[in-house]
């Protein structure tokens, strides 16, 4: 979620979700969470960490658009088992072809970075979605071709990243996404894609935070072998998947999206409710009830006069990624409350500098039980 711009109850979510009873799991999982440190052992700087993807043997996290200006338009690596992130991250760039579309504007301004994934037949190849478009303004025959996008007056991008050189990722097509108008996504400037996976058969998966009836959406897309080719925009299809409906009047978000896969044709899609401190686990297939998984963060101590581990007041999800049976998640540091953490006066600049944190669990076999 980018702080600068500080789940459908109708009718047609109603036929595709059912209610799902919230609090599944009565009982809240303790998260350990470690801090996310540079080479020299110091806590990373702002680096508004959104996505993650385990990537040749390392994960891959990518800066918003509101990250310390160096972390912007970079993919960011992090060793999996030190949780240091490397100084060597890869920069994305434009293509020439790009440079003369309608968007380059829009990624010279610092576009907002929300959600990573990779391609499962090409791991050169990465799809990352934008969220708000700020300042940026389309004009003439590019208004006239995408400024109808059901939702905010300028399109979501997906953008395809081409690794070229271990320190550069060019992006070499970029597809502008519309949603029916049937699905009244709405007009929300900072509301919009933050989760971002493929599933089974080339099936992407985008999780919205939330339409006109409050609620969290998650869409999809084929991206097939034509995809980036095709002219126009990508129209997404609802994936029916068995959401939590909820009836209150605050914002349960989707931020983060995962894959765990059961079969070659089925698997379950863990999605972040970075508000609620929750995962939802849904079966692609629809045919198991959606659990909910409650969870409770806890950060370490980088000084000895603070508790050694420290429940957080918001921890944030925006991304989540596998390694076989284990699941990582990391945040995004919401910078108008992230301070709230420092319940210990000690741990007050790691907070203060918006320093993320990530964590894992065990996949617990009864939450991809299958019929």
């Amino acid at each position: 979620m980018n702080s600068r711009n500080v789940t459908m109850g109708s009718v047609v979510l109603f036929l595709f979700c059912w209610v799902v009873s919230l609090g599944v799991n009565a009982k809240s999982i303790p998260m350990h969470s470690i801090w996310v440190k540079d080479n020299a052992g110091n806590v990373v700087k702002d680096p508004q960490t959104s996505g993650l993807v385990y990537w040749r043997e390392q994960f891959l996290s990518i800066g918003d658009g509101s990250a310390d200006i160096p972390m912007r338009m970079q993919l960011l690596p992090i060793d999996p088992k030190s949780a240091v992130m490397s100084s060597e991250t890869i920069e994305l760039t434009q293509s020439p072809a790009v440079k003369k579309g309608c968007f380059s504007g829009y990624l010279d301004y610092g576009p907002d970075l929300e959600g990573l994934a990779v391609d499962p037949d090409d791991d050169n190849v990465f799809v990352i979605v934008t969220e708000d478009t700020y300042e940026f303004k389309l004009q003439g025959e590019c208004l006239k071709r995408y400024g109808r996008s059901g939702s905010t007056p300028h399109p979501t991008l997906l953008l395809r990243a081409e690794l070229v050189t271990p320190k550069q990722a060019m992006i070499t097509h970029i597809k502008p996404v519309s949603f029916p108008l049937e699905y009244r996504v709405g007009n929300f400037p900072n509301d919009g894609i933050e989760g971002l996976v493929f599933g089974a058969n080339r099936t992407l998966y985008l999780g919205l935070e939330k339409d006109v009836a409050n609620q969290a959406r998650i869409f999809q897309l084929d991206i097939d072998e034509h995809f980036w080719q095709r002219d126009g925009m990508a129209v997404v299809q609802d994936s029916q998947l068995q959401l939590p409906i909820h009836h209150d009047n605050k914002v349960h978000p989707i931020n983060a999206l995962a894959y765990y896969p059961v079969d070659a044709e089925r698997g379950f899609l863990f999605a972040a409710a970075r508000n609620d401190n929750r995962v939802w686990i849904l079966d692609t297939a629809k045919q198991v009830d959606t659990v909910i998984v409650d969870m409770t963060f806890l950060a370490e101590s980088l000084v000895q006069e603070c508790p050694k581990w420290q429940e957080m007041d918001n921890y944030s999800i925006e991304g989540m990624t596998f390694i076989g049976d284990q699941l990582y998640l990391i945040n995004d540091p919401w910078k108008v409350n992230y301070k709230k953490n420092a319940l210990c006066e000690g741990m007050l600049p790691a907070y203060s500098d918006m320093a993320p944190l990530i964590t894992s669990i065990k996949l617990d076999p009864s939450w991809v039980s299958t019929p």
